[in-house]
């Protein structure tokens, strides 16, 4: 189990300006990875009123259970390792642990483990280049027939970060554009109402 606040900055990207960012990382075919995101509610919607996301992510070699819950103007990541054969098998049941740090904390905010169902999945073609001064992303990612491209920067002080991340785009000449997490972009994609974290 781990607990830890994400300090993440994004921008929406265009398939060119995301292109263009490849060519500068150098980024070869072997340093992209794939990844599935699986994400989780009540009938309720009780996650996305308490400003609240759940997933379960698959990545190559490995698999984890996280939770995220707002924390000032972040939010913290509560998070059980998991078996890639046991993902699989709480995908398939429709379910998450009952135990564990995920459940535990879900139930001091009034959610049963045991109420939560999928709804929905994403799939998404990862690099990560770490820097000096923090962890750059871009991501593809495909949403049924939809897709699109997105720029985070991920580090450890949001004033510093910020400055970083907004100079970054002012270097690459990229547009500012909002990025809506990707659980709210996969349920639009679905004309389904989302839940607001990531």
């Amino acid at each position: 189990m781990s607990e830890q606040l994400e300090i993440e900055f994004k921008n929406m990207l265009t398939a060119s300006e995301y292109q263009k960012l490849l060519l500068y990382f150098q980024a070869k075919e072997k340093s992209f990875f794939f990844q599935e995101n699986h994400y989780y509610d009540t009938i309720h919607e009780d996650l996305k009123h308490l400003r609240c996301g759940l997933r379960i992510r698959i990545m190559p070699n490995s698999a984890e259970l996280t939770l995220k819950t707002p924390l000032g103007d972040h939010l913290l990541e509560t998070t059980d390792p998991l078996s890639l054969k046991t993902a699989k098998e709480l995908i398939s049941k429709n379910s998450i642990l009952q135990t564990g740090a995920v459940a535990k904390k879900l139930q001091s905010l009034k959610v049963d483990p045991d109420s939560v169902q999928l709804i929905g999945s994403l799939k998404t073609k990862r690099f990560e280049k770490e820097t000096k001064d923090g962890l750059f992303v871009l991501d593809h990612s495909f949403y049924g027939e939809q897709t699109d491209f997105e720029l985070e920067f991920e580090t450890h002080d949001a004033d510093s970060g910020e400055q970083i991340f907004n100079r970054f785009l002012e270097v690459h000449h990229l547009m500012k554009r909002p990025s809506k997490n990707k659980i709210v972009r996969m349920l639009e994609a679905f004309s389904l109402n989302s839940p607001i974290t990531d």
